[in-house]
């Protein structure tokens, strides 16, 4: 039986085993759709239609009948695979690029009706919107593919392949409730009678999922579906091979992505040799300006630095490897499906990794790592420039590998000495109504700049600003160093937000203060100056706010915690947890019970009495 076969009214009253008017009947009242058309004096009804109609729906929730899988009817034969593509899913409007699924669809005769089974997977571009977009996936298969008889009368599956979310496959049957209509039975939608050919612009409306079986779905298709997809392979590439009848497909297989580990290394490498060798003023090779200045020793101590840096690349590089020898020596049975090609270095790349990894740990100390790290990050901060200037001595390959290795740098020292806090330096903010705290800010910036080696720096605070704000844009320093942008008439700024302790403590005298909105607090200090309220580095949070309980003031109590109260060791700042609990309630009550709207105002000194 087609999909556009027809029933007469005859066929469908020897199908029901009632009477012709009773077809008529159920007709009139809804129960049935109306016909499609006319063949002489013979009324027309597109057979999907009828067996959906019959099928029906629970008229309480409006969702179709979970299917008993172990004896509901097997198809005659294996069903037709008529839809084999990757499709892109618009409309899903949190999500920046249009995501995509793989969809099959299935068509065919079962159970003397017809059978449409859609079938979509969860491709590694795209992993997540199965589950928390079904209804607009299942929208826009049914738009593209399926008439409005077959969109309500399909059986939909989602799949995920092994290894996401969990090792092994998953299968789900997926029901959703349809919006009741008028009519005695409430099991048809009024889409239904507009004709067999109309594509769905109907809803698909609370998804539930029910766990089923390879086995199951094989049941209900008539043959088993290609499934076993090696973990990591399931891409829209692999899809599209294999549905142009390319099996196995062929893959580049780097999930770990070795290539580029093994690419920051050899990079780093190549950059250390040549400051050993005193071959640092070489064309090819960043002329930076901490080597100038000192020569020789300073090419040294940046080497040693380096050296630091690609040791901590190192680890995760051989796990790799070691990852990629695994899975390549064992059977997997997806195999035939996919044939992967793991990504593995030459004999050179071998080599330099295990000199790395042989290297004694006697000099990798504290005190070493942190000397690697502030290397890297005047390293970072000089090419950084380069680039947005367009200098010649601009490295892309040499900053990709120096942002790498940053926070491997951080994770070591935190390993080498977890009492010691990190600065992850500045966190960017833009602020668009200024209020008395921030002007007293801006009185003390001096307007000039930005100084030669900072236009990464603006440029990056830029990003914060709206279009509207970089006309008439000025640049400024605030007298603890830190770059501020300013437009005066639209009144908007960009700051920089410390995240590590003041040079030196605040004196008594000074004041926090805030403005409503802003989610910056400022320190104003008896001289005159006034600073940017740093917040502990070692919380997610940086937005203050106060007024309620919540993580905007538990953040503001955490900063006045940080840097307005006194350490016993400023090397290692007490966390919030570690004062006594009575100040830790304290500072708390007091962030949660300050006016919401109005302007904050703390005094250091009344606090450090509390202290």
């Amino acid at each position: 039986m087609s999909l556009d076969e027809l029933y007469t009214s005859p066929q469908i009253a020897k199908r029901l085993g009632v009477s012709r008017q009773r077809v008529d009947q159920l007709v009139e009242s809804g129960q049935l759709p109306n016909p499609v058309g006319r063949s002489g004096r013979n009324r027309l009804w597109r057979a999907s239609d009828i067996e959906l109609a019959l099928a029906g729906s629970d008229p309480a929730t409006g969702r179709p009948p979970t299917p008993a899988w172990g004896t509901i009817p097997a198809p005659e034969g294996p069903l037709r695979l008529d839809v084999d593509e990757v499709l892109d899913v618009p409309g899903i409007w949190s999500i920046d690029e249009t995501p995509r699924v793989h969809v099959r669809i299935w068509r065919g005769p079962a159970g003397g009706t017809q059978r449409t089974v859609v079938l979509y997977g969860a491709l590694a571009e795209s992993h997540g919107i199965i589950v928390n977009f079904a209804e607009s996936i299942v929208r826009a298969i049914a738009a593209r593919h399926l008439s409005v008889g077959e969109a309500r009368g399909a059986w939909y599956f989602g799949f995920w392949p092994r290894g996401f979310p969990r090792p092994e496959l998953g299968l789900h049957y997926v029901s959703f409730a349809f919006p009741r209509v008028s009519g005695t039975g409430g099991l048809l939608d009024s889409l239904l009678r507009r004709g067999s050919r109309d594509a769905w612009n109907g809803e698909f409306e609370e998804p539930v999922w029910q766990n089923i079986t390879p086995e199951q779905l094989t049941r209900v298709l008539g043959a088993a579906p290609d499934l076993d997809f090696p973990p990591g392979t399931y891409t829209a590439s692999v899809v599209t091979a294999l549905a142009a009848g390319r099996r196995p497909a062929v893959v580049d297989f780097d999930p770990k992505g070795l290539a580029s580990q093994l690419r920051q290394v050899m990079r780093l490498h190549t950059y250390r040799s040549a400051l050993q060798a005193g071959d640092y003023t070489r064309d090819g090779l960043p002329a930076l300006g901490l080597l100038t200045g000192s020569g020789h020793d300073e090419a040294a101590r940046t080497a040693e630095a380096l050296g630091i840096a690609v040791r901590v690349l190192v680890p995760s590089a051989l796990v790799a490897v070691e990852d990629y020898r695994a899975q390549s020596a064992a059977d997997d049975p997806g195999a035939a499906l996919v044939e992967r090609r793991f990504h593995q270095p030459g004999q050179a790349e071998t080599d330099l990794l295990l000199r790395y990894a042989n290297m004694s740990d006697r000099d990798l100390t504290t005190g070493a790592v942190h000397r690697a790290l502030t290397t890297v990050r005047s390293l970072t901060a000089a090419l950084a420039d380069q680039a947005e200037t367009g200098g010649p001595q601009a490295d892309t390959e040499l900053s990709e590998a120096l942002a790498a290795a940053e926070p491997e740098l951080v994770s070591t020292r935190h390993l080498l000495d977890p009492s010691l806090i990190d600065d992850p330096g500045p966190s960017l903010k833009a602020i668009t109504e200024p209020g008395d705290a921030e002007h007293a800010y801006l009185a003390t910036v001096s307007w000039w700049g930005p100084a030669a080696g900072d236009a990464h720096r603006a440029a990056a605070l830029r990003g914060h600003l709206w279009e509207k704000d970089l006309d008439g844009l000025r640049t400024g320093y605030d007298p603890f160093g830190r770059l501020v942008l300013h437009n005066p008439t639209t009144g908007s700024l960009a700051v920089e937000r410390p995240r590590a302790l003041p040079p030196t403590p605040y004196p008594d005298g000074a004041e926090v203060v805030a403005t409503y909105g802003s989610l910056t607090a400022f320190v104003r200090l008896p001289d005159g100056r006034c600073d940017i309220l740093p917040t502990d580095p070692r919380d997610i949070y940086d937005d203050i706010t106060w007024g309620y309980e919540g993580s905007g003031p538990e953040t503001l109590a955490r900063a006045l915690s940080f840097a307005a109260l006194s350490h016993p060791d400023p090397e290692h700042p007490l966390r919030l947890e570690d004062r006594t609990a009575s100040l830790a309630s304290y500072l708390l009550e007091l962030t949660a019970s300050l006016p919401q709207y109005e302007p904050l105002t703390i005094s250091l000194q009344a606090l450090r009495r509390r202290q």
